[in-house]
């Protein structure tokens, strides 16, 4: 099971991105990772090179944007919730409303999967992304991941 208060802090989620398109969501949200030292400049690059491969819309309107970096000393994860719904292209074509940001470093290759499978597992749950939609707070979005673990 993951330690979600490991990876996501309050100062982590941002309600109401702005953005419409995904290299704007995607460096809109990485700015919450600044205070934690994290180069975003750099984070953003190599996320943005890793979404022109492949979008990480992973349908249902999530996306699940990506990468490692040998400046983070340890995970993170940064969750972006839009009201208005963000084109990532996704494999649905359906508009991204909930990006889940993770940044791990180089060493960490096998934990980056394994979250990544996590994050996919826990999106998936319709309960979670519904509930996730109407957070009104960082608060909110943080026990919504607390209790995901025990959502069938």
């Amino acid at each position: 099971m993951v330690k979600w208060d490991r990876i996501l802090k309050p100062h982590h989620i941002l309600i109401g991105l702005n953005s419409r398109r995904n290299f704007e969501a995607i460096r809109e949200l990485a700015t919450v990772l600044v205070a934690d030292g994290v180069n975003v400049k750099k984070l953003v690059a190599n996320i943005i090179k890793r979404e022109r491969e492949a979008s990480t819309g992973i349908g249902k309107g999530v996306a699940v944007p990506h990468a490692h970096q040998d400046d983070i000393q340890h995970q993170l994860l940064a969750v972006g919730i839009s009201r208005f719904g963000v084109d990532f292209s996704a494999i649905d074509d359906e508009p991204v409303k909930i990006i889940a940001l993770l940044a791990t470093p180089v060493k960490h290759q096998k934990q980056h999967m394994e979250l990544l499978a996590a994050l996919s597992r826990t999106l998936q749950q319709e309960k979670v992304r519904s509930e996730l939609t109407s957070a009104v707070d960082s608060s909110e979005v943080i026990d919504i991941f607390f209790r995901s673990s025990n959502l069938k």
